[in-house]
């Protein structure tokens, strides 16, 4: 008799930390809209997982991959800003360099020498180093892979051959313990600091290391936690690449990829409800809520956009171009092209 009632409490007990669990990752929680005023769908780039805008050539490069086909090669699209239906956007600009291409977090640079966009690239696992043309066309120059680099998520560019790269969980994130990391919010995220063919481990214990950006002085880097739904703010020294912790910054939902615009303001596209998105590379009809915040300069998160995922299905950037928002997702076959309102500049 003892036993069962043991056996009983164990139970229970275990439920109630399942409970508790699903709990902090909202997944009871409703989702309370919070739209902008107008939002245009523009279909036909599928997984449109991450973006990046260039203001003075009003072009977005996009990270574009059907997930739901496992043997699909990725690419990239270079967006018209001004020209939002031009023919050119819904091409890929690789040139089929290299083969085998399931692109990821993705990040443009340009010094007056040379502009280039850096994408990491999980067929690797590696980041490709690409050369932009005036046109947007893409020329692959390098290539760079190392043996600790088991998970590259995003990257930040801080050189021509300088970035930053996250790797999420050091078990890979499609392996079955990942998953049981990312629920027990394990810090086993780190982040490489790579100076031409020097790697340096410079931050370590986040908890799914995701999104990562510089600031427009280069003298800040963040860094998502995923499953810790957060942003780490470290102080960046930039002689040696080396990170230093400043801050976190706590969020309502689980952190995707950043982008900091012009003025220093950043912006996260987010998953109020995370552990809704594996559903969805199975079912092509599931839906998982989307969020979009924005932390400006007195470092607190305000959400811009909210949505239960039937205007957008999990959410993962938000690039803003001025007056417009571009918000892209994992596996919707489209991103959002909204305007922003006045008390968004």
């Amino acid at each position: 008799m003892r036993f069962w009632l043991f056996l009983s409490a164990l139970v229970l007990i275990a439920a109630g930390g399942v409970g508790l669990n699903l709990h902090s990752f909202n997944h009871f929680a409703a989702i309370e809209p919070a739209h902008l005023a107008a939002c245009t769908p523009v279909t036909g780039i599928p997984g449109p997982e991450d973006i990046q805008v260039h203001e003075q050539s009003r072009q977005a490069f996009i990270s574009s991959l059907d997930r739901r086909q496992n043997d699909a090669r990725g690419a990239i699209h270079v967006f018209n800003l001004d020209d939002p239906l031009a023919s050119d956007g819904f091409r890929d600009r690789t040139g089929g360099t290299p083969a085998a291409f399931r692109p990821l977090g993705i990040d443009y640079y340009e010094d007056g020498e040379v502009r280039r966009l850096f994408v990491v690239n999980e067929a690797g696992p590696s980041i490709e180093v690409f050369d932009v043309g005036g046109n947007g066309d893409l020329t692959h120059v390098e290539t760079f892979a190392e043996r600790r680099l088991t998970s590259p998520n995003n990257i930040a560019a801080a050189g021509p051959r300088q970035f930053y790269v996250t790797n999420d969980v050091r078990s890979g994130r499609n392996s079955r313990v990942s998953d049981l990391h990312f629920l027990l919010r394990h810090g086993l995220g780190d982040v490489y600091f790579v100076d031409g063919a020097v790697w340096r481990h410079v931050a370590e214990g986040l908890r799914f290391a995701n999104g990562v950006a510089l600031s427009p002085d280069g003298g800040m880097l963040y860094v998502a936690e995923t499953s810790g739904k957060a942003v780490r703010v470290y102080d960046r020294d930039e002689a040696s690449g080396a990170l230093t912790l400043n801050d976190t910054i706590k969020l309502k939902a689980a952190p995707d990829n950043i982008n900091v615009d012009a003025s220093g303001d950043v912006w996260i596209g987010a998953l109020p409800k995370p552990l809704t998105v594996p559903r969805l590379k199975s079912n092509a009809s599931a839906k998982a809520p989307s969020e979009v915040f924005r932390i400006d300069a007195s470092g607190g998160p305000e959400t811009i956009y909210r949505d239960d995922g039937t205007e957008l299905s999990a959410a993962t950037v938000a690039a803003r171009a001025r007056d417009k928002l571009l918000i892209g997702a994992l596996y919707e076959q489209k991103f959002l092209l909204c305007d922003l309102p006045r008390s968004a500049d």
